[in-house]
């Protein structure tokens, strides 16, 4: 793989972890301010942005590549 790709792909998932902190920590402020308390809910799997990016982009890559492999037959 080259360099540049490698880079791109780091930058991507670094991105999608920022975007997920940032995600949760507003998500955070406004569980805090509806519930009155704070307590960690559903706003977490903010933090899981980018496994959740990798699975489906890999499910979509799998099925589009099934697609094209039942054209070849």
């Amino acid at each position: 793989m080259k360099f540049n790709r490698v880079i791109g792909i780091v930058v991507k998932y670094i991105l999608l972890t920022g975007g997920g902190v940032l995600l949760y920590i507003l998500a955070a402020k406004y569980a805090l301010a509806e519930r009155g308390y704070f307590a960690v809910g559903g706003e977490v799997f903010f933090l899981l942005l980018p496994v959740l990016y990798y699975v489906t982009a890999m499910v979509i890559r799998d099925y589009l590549r099934d697609i094209k492999d039942r054209k070849k037959h």
